[in-house]
């Protein structure tokens, strides 16, 4: 390899100089360095596919020593690259030592986690990574029954007038927005169906299978997003209610 090579003992840094298609890392090399870009541009590969373009100040290979593993992907210069090439073993000092390199670390890690998630809805669909059908539910009729027990999360595709929500009889909520999953709690904590839901006029209605759902998660990262989101916003309402009970007792 005919780059240039310097060491910096302030910072144990390797820096090195890439030409252009030259390999950085190999799949399979030893997962004991990260690498910190900077200057040029580098491509990262797996199988031989491009799966991102890095730049200036972007971080590569730290996730394969969290995950004691070799490299999974490789990495190329695009352009003439110079290269810092840290040991992995010294992530623990630089967070103590090195906040602004940290701050470049996770900023970069931020962004690449992003981009993996809007390339995996772009190519990888989520039909493709989960069992699912699709059922059209007439007015007044029951989606989810109280009490029962199945690990199947539903998604409201459309609906002419929305889905009630009722727990022992007593409406307690509504379901109005198309892609808003709900069923969501049993099938994660493994337990009985806590409220019934109920079609308002006609609705279209994804069932996906939720006993794979780690696999699912793992695979398609958007799903736990919008799991996360559906949650968040019960709790916010949840909590709003609280508070409206609260100041009406007072």
């Amino acid at each position: 390899m005919n780059t240039r090579e310097t060491e910096t003992p302030s910072q144990n840094a390797c820096i090195k100089e890439y030409k252009p298609k030259e390999v950085i890392v190999a799949e399979a090399d030893p997962g004991d360095r990260f690498f910190v870009i900077l200057k040029g541009e580098v491509e990262i590969l797996q199988n031989g596919k491009s799966i991102r373009i890095l730049k200036e100040d972007d971080i590569f290979g730290l996730e394969n020593y969290y995950l004691k593993r070799p490299y999974t992907t490789s990495a190329v210069a695009l352009s003439t690259a110079r290269i810092a090439a840290y040991p992995a073993v010294m992530i623990r000092d630089l967070i103590y030592n090195s906040p602004q390199l940290i701050e470049k670390i996770l900023q970069s890690v931020m962004l690449q986690l992003e981009q993996t998630t809007q390339v995996a809805e772009e190519y990888i669909p989520l039909e493709n990574v989960v069992d699912f059908n699709e059922q059209i539910f007439e007015d007044g009729e029951v989606i989810i029954a109280e009490g029962t027990t199945g690990c199947e999360i539903y998604q409201l595709i459309e609906s002419e007038k929305g889905l009630s929500v009722t727990m022992s009889g007593r409406e307690v909520g509504t379901i109005t927005r198309p892609g808003e999953f709900f069923g969501e709690m049993s099938a994660l904590l493994k337990q009985a169906r806590t409220a019934t839901v109920r079609s308002n006029g006609r609705s279209l209605i994804k069932m996906f299978q939720g006993d794979n759902l780690a696999a699912v998660i793992s695979t398609y990262p958007q799903f736990a997003k919008v799991l996360i989101e559906t949650l968040a916003k019960r709790l916010t309402e949840a909590n709003s209610k609280i508070a409206e009970l609260s100041a009406a007792i007072k």
